[in-house]
């Protein structure tokens, strides 16, 4: 069981390395400028490391999503068994866009190559899809305790409140206007979009 443990550090440290040398080159050269060789020379790996690790060079990108989903699982296990559904959905985005505006550089990067990868919104990745699950989950439970409206489904609402996440996020990327504003003022759009007093017009 140690020597497991000790493998998966050993394992997730050169995965990081290999993060790391490929994002500091990203920043120098640019993504598509950027060769798998130049990534593994600069951190001391092989190219079958490399693969290993992240199948491609577009993987690289796909770790930070990985981190963000660690960190919200952290934080769910942590919670108080009575905390309500509802601030856990904010302190879920509250912590993803900390995480964003403590890393603006990387996710700066991750978002403009992302995007122009004709994968990222078609084949989501399962580090996207299980923090999406997260939320899902989440604002079922909201429902279930009438805290928000239940006139759309869990899953409409949850991809509503996803999209402006996502706005925050590129809005602090793009540098318009400091985070915790946003997310003050995005949580308060969320509140009277899955309030109860809402009814189909």
């Amino acid at each position: 069981m140690a020597t497991k443990g000790l493998r998966q550090k050993k394992n997730t440290q050169v995965k990081q390395n290999l993060y790391d040398a490929a994002m500091k080159l990203f920043r120098q050269k640019g993504f598509n400028e950027t060769s798998v060789d130049e990534i593994t020379e600069k951190a001391g790996y092989s190219r079958a490391t490399f693969f290993n690790h992240f199948g491609a060079k577009q993987g690289v990108l796909r770790l930070y999503g990985q981190r963000l989903q660690d960190l919200v699982e952290k934080l769910l296990d942590r919670a108080d068994p009575s905390t309500p559904p509802l601030e856990l959905i904010r302190q879920m985005i509250a912590v993803m866009v900390h995480e964003a505006e403590e890393n603006i550089e990387e996710v700066s990067l991750i978002c403009t190559y992302s995007m122009v990868d004709p994968e990222y919104m078609s084949n989501p990745t399962p580090a996207r899809k299980r923090l999406f699950e997260i939320l899902t989950g989440l604002v079922s439970k909201a429902q279930q305790k009438e805290q928000i409206r239940q006139d759309l489904t869990a899953r409409e609402l949850a991809l509503h409140i996803f999209f402006l996440y996502q706005g925050v996020v590129l809005a602090t990327v793009t540098d318009n206007g400091s985070s915790e504003s946003l997310l003050h003022s995005v949580w308060q759009f969320i509140l009277k979009g899955v309030s109860n007093e809402n009814t189909p017009t």
